[in-house]
């Protein structure tokens, strides 16, 4: 039987484009993960680079007093990594360029609290 955070990242990989989606601890260990095989990602490494990457993206908000910080996203020639905060985790969406960002950014937000509630 699967778990209710395995099955929101499962969820996660039926959208067009999403190969890899993930739930890390801030302090860069995988808590669950999920790919499709077009997806050949070390999910250690991705929590520990997603971590890395998270802070210095809070610590330059915080430099420039842009507020707190809510999602990352990054794009690729190909590619795009989304991360979004959910308290005490991060989920991490690995897309290519079949997927819509719009719709990342909108199930993302829209499984925030599903996601929380699994924790």
């Amino acid at each position: 039987m699967s778990s209710p955070m395995r099955v929101v990242l499962t969820d996660f990989t039926r959208i067009e484009g999403v190969t890899a989606a993930a739930i890390v601890s801030k302090d860069g260990f995988v808590i669950d993960y999920v790919h499709t095989g077009e997806a050949s990602i070390d999910p250690d490494s991705l929590a520990a680079m997603v971590t890395t990457l998270y802070g210095a993206a809070t610590r330059l908000g915080e430099e420039l007093n842009l507020g707190d910080i809510t999602d990352v996203i990054i794009e690729y020639r190909n590619n795009y990594v989304l991360f979004d905060d959910v308290g005490e985790a991060l989920t991490v969406l690995v897309a290519d360029r079949r997927a819509i960002l719009g719709r990342l950014r909108y199930e993302l937000k829209k499984q925030r609290e599903r996601i929380r509630s699994a924790l």
